[in-house]
């Protein structure tokens, strides 16, 4: 290839992942106000108990869409090249797995109501088995949407379905008069049912049938790790739901969900939709280090610093903002949030190393060292059993942070890549921004009476804090500048 061959397709690269950026964040920000108004208007219209049902079924539901998926989307997502054959076989693949586990999911009903002594989760249950079928149908669509680095379709296909489960449980509450877990179900299924729909034209994709010409096994290797990665990370992410739903019932586990929801909220609708364009990004640039450490910086900053800062001020400002949004009935909320936005930090930090795994294909590397982190965060958030919800939640923070720090070692290690700047540059946001902006936060709540004016002063006193600090440290004026030249690209579609 030419130089000027060769610079073309750097500008195009970059030109592309710069339109995948402001997409994603056009259409992340669409789903955050969406996530925060129906979190508002449900926690409103519905008890703790509703959420705290709903949230276990959500919690079994979650492995078997790993089962379903098998990684093969994440697969089929990376692969530069893919003919048609082999896309038809992972969607067959696909399919007939979400089907089994719709049968499994509809005939484990009543044990999963014998189990936690709740007798609605058998109805639950079997409502929502047909998710397995829906996502199964759609996997290999939204896959082909985003191996064509079609960004805008991918943002499209994210953000109308759960804008129209939303209205789909408000309706459901007002047309059948029914203020109860049924109208979260609708939700589910109206969310998933939408994904289908929207994903099969903008993939334009049809399958064919199944060929055992097309050999599949190469994405079923990559697939494999990181389905076993996945699996046990599904543990820790889930573990804490279904043992406070055993040991303190459907009310706390009301409560903790909420919270949890709060907390991934920034996770959910930036980090993973930024994963989904970065990934395609960093493969292609693998081996070209200087490129490949330049975006992690840029991934970093928007997904790691960013959302580190946003959880800075969320935990300062957590009481007047859930009185405020939720009322009084949800004030024991706020300390199980605070308790798992410390967390929040770190996994947002931490997503860089997933990315750097995924983009090097070293999944089986992933896998191993989850087998080792992964239990390490099961231990610590089970430890605090018995202190509830909150012990519950003191303990995800002190996994992750410990998880952050190993995670960041173990990926320079198998992977050749330099992550120690990238891990200092982690640990000064957090004595740089998060810690003194959650302490302005509290302050302003000890402070300040009246929700509205804690909430004006506490975000005043914050700018006031980043000016100062952008006035005195060559740090916070070289984050301020990367994140403005950031911005101006991603607005003019530039190269990052």
């Amino acid at each position: 290839m030419s130089e000027r061959s060769d610079s073309t397709a750097r500008s195009s690269l970059a030109s592309v992942a710069a339109r995948g950026a402001s997409f994603t964040i056009a259409g992340q920000l669409i789903r955050v106000v969406t996530m925060l108004l129906g979190t508002v208007v449900l926690a409103r219209l519905l008890a703790p108990e509703a959420f705290g049902l709903v949230a276990v079924v959500l919690s079994l539901v979650a492995f078997g869409e790993l089962v379903r998926d098998f990684g093969l989307s994440t697969a089929a997502a990376r692969a530069e090249k893919l003919t048609r054959g082999q896309q038809s076989n992972l969607f067959w693949i696909n399919t007939a797995i979400g089907v089994v586990l719709t049968v499994i999911a509809y005939a484990c009903g009543p044990f999963v109501a014998d189990v936690f002594g709740q007798e609605e989760l058998s109805e639950i249950v079997r409502w929502t088995a047909p998710l397995f079928i829906a996502n199964g149908l759609a996997t290999q669509f939204r896959a082909e949407i985003n191996r064509k680095l079609n960004f805008k379709g991918l943002a499209v296909v994210d953000t109308l379905p759960p804008i129209l489960g939303l209205v789909s449980a408000v309706g459901f509450i007002f047309a059948f008069s029914q203020a109860n877990y049924w109208a979260l179900v609708a939700q589910q299924l109206a969310t998933s049912m939408f994904g289908l729909l929207l994903a099969v034209p903008l993939a334009g994709w049809i399958p064919g049938l199944p060929s055992r010409r097309a050999s599949v096994r190469n994405l079923l290797s990559f697939s494999a790790g990181l389905f076993g990665t996945q699996s046990v990370a599904y543990l820790a992410r889930n573990i804490d739901n279904l043992a406070i739903s055993y040991f303190w019932g459907p009310a706390s586990l009301g409560i903790y969900s909420r919270a949890y929801q709060l907390l991934m909220a920034p996770i959910n609708q930036i980090s993973a939709p930024l994963t989904r364009v970065t990934v395609p990004i960093l493969t292609r640039v693998a081996d070209q280090r200087g490129r490949f450490m330049s975006y992690l910086e840029a991934g970093q900053l928007v997904g790691g610093i960013g959302i580190g800062l946003l959880y800075g001020v969320l935990f300062g400002l957590a009481e007047p903002v859930v009185l405020l949004v939720f009322g009084e009935p949800w004030a024991p909320i706020i300390p199980v949030f605070q308790g798992l936005a410390v967390g929040g930090v770190f996994r947002a930090l931490n997503q860089v190393t997933f990315w750097v795994f995924l983009a090097k294909g070293a999944t089986g590397s992933q896998f191993k060292f989850y087998l080792v982190s992964q239990p390490l965060i099961v231990a610590c958030m089970i430890a605090g059993i018995p202190w509830g919800a909150l012990g519950v939640a003191v303990g995800h923070s002190v996994g992750y942070a410990l998880n952050w720090t190993i995670s960041f070692w173990w990926c320079g290690r198998v992977t050749d890549t330099p992550m120690a700047a990238l891990y200092w540059a982690g640990v000064k946001s957090i004595f740089a921004f998060s810690v003194p902006i959650a302490a302005i936060g509290l302050a302003a709540s000890w402070l300040v009476p009246g929700h509205l004016a804690c909430i004006g002063v506490g975000a005043v006193a914050i700018c006031v804090y980043l000016g100062l600090l952008w006035c005195i440290s060559d740090y916070a004026k070289g984050v301020a500048a990367h994140t403005i030249y950031v911005l101006r690209k991603v607005r003019t579609r530039g190269a990052v």
